[in-house]
């Protein structure tokens, strides 16, 4: 620290200055004091920069174990058998099951699928359900060709 002596004081009362070497040191231990300043002021929010981030970490860490210890009680998870209780398994009730219908099996594809029931389409109830093919009329007079005989 710049010391300030009588002869600068009374300099200072009667031209409003100090002397130009007393203004230099002045000035510099400003600079060096906000610079100390600024120093403290970065060590204290990297300080709370880690403070915080160990705060996080361990709150995870937290959360972690809680979902571990929550995943454990799932019922999706076998549970320990309780102890024999001399039951027999025929001694025990049944749950009553509801039985659901067993869901129509897909045929395969049929080309030349035939409308058996008359409805105009073929192969029923399967992906594969589609119109008829119109039947064909036969334009032929009288009986086949195999049973024609030359005259």
């Amino acid at each position: 620290m710049a010391k300030i002596s009588g002869w600068e004081k009374f300099r200072k009362a009667v031209t409003g200055s100090y002397s130009e070497k007393l203004t230099y040191q002045l000035a510099q231990e400003k600079a060096e004091k906000l610079a100390a300043a600024k120093m403290a002021e970065k060590a204290r929010l990297e300080a709370a920069a880690k403070k915080k981030a160990a705060e996080e970490a361990a709150k995870k860490v937290s959360r972690v174990e809680k979902v571990k210890a929550d995943a454990k009680k799932t019922p999706s998870q076998p549970a320990k058998k309780p102890a024999s209780t001399g039951k027999t398994a025929s001694t025990t009730p049944k749950k009553a099951t509801a039985k659901k219908p067993a869901p129509k099996k897909a045929t395969g594809y049929k080309a030349n699928a035939v409308d058996g029931d008359g409805d105009g389409l073929v192969q029923d109830g399967t992906p594969f359900e589609r119109p008829a093919a119109p039947k064909k009329k036969a334009t032929g007079t009288g009986g086949s060709s195999a049973t024609k005989k030359r005259r």
